[in-house]
């Protein structure tokens, strides 16, 4: 989400529902995934120019990793379904370097993932129950296991950090001129994220 793309090896696409509840367990998902060394991709880190689809192809094409929250699936909302299976035909049908992804599947409720995606039963699933510092230790264990590199902290830690954050966003934010309100909002995503990226990068 930076300027200059990240890397396919460092680049998780999260695939998430986009409303004002889900927002503090992606929040709290978007910092843990550069709080463990690696990048977000995701629908809103552009506007205009290629439609939708098009954008999210490229996010999943260039992008390792992936997170599918599927806790908001119910007809007919169904699109955190259909890019799983646009990221799962990627790893099955594209070429060697496709080949190499690795996806974490996230509910809010235990087995109802099962039940909604049958097709994805075997997948190794995590369930947060709708609480952000949950959300957090899911995505680091998920990213500790397949990425297997050392220097990632624990989830606590992570929750630390992050908690940390948050309490030193609204100071943040007037030096970036901009308000806290404006920061909650998806207008101001990518505002968010920049922030998080350059305390992570300042305070590790």
């Amino acid at each position: 989400m930076a300027t200059r793309k990240p890397s396919y090896s460092s680049s998780v696409f999260v695939n998430c529902p986009f409303d004002e509840e889900y927002k503090p367990i992606l929040h709290a998902i978007i910092f843990c995934v550069y709080d463990c060394g690696f990048a977000v991709r995701i629908a809103l880190e552009t506007v205009g120019g290629d439609n939708r689809l098009d954008r999210l192809i490229s996010c999943i094409e260039e992008s390792r990793y992936s997170i599918h929250d599927l806790s908001r699936i119910e007809s007919p909302r169904l699109n955190m379904a259909f890019e799983c299976g646009l990221f799962l035909g990627a790893k099955r049908f594209g070429n060697h370097k496709q080949n190499t992804k690795d996806l974490l599947i996230l509910d809010a409720v235990d087995h109802r993932y099962k039940q909604t995606m049958s097709d994805v039963a075997g997948q190794d699933g995590k369930i947060h129950h709708n609480k952000p510092n949950e959300a957090i230790a899911c995505v680091r264990s998920f990213l500790y296991r397949k990425s297997k590199r050392a220097s990632i902290p624990g989830a606590a830690k992570i929750n630390e950090r992050y908690n940390q954050f948050l309490s030193e966003l609204p100071k943040m934010a007037e030096v970036a001129r901009v308000t806290t309100d404006e920061l909650t909002s998806f207008d101001y995503l990518l505002d968010l994220v920049e922030l998080m990226r350059t305390w992570i990068e300042r305070t590790s």
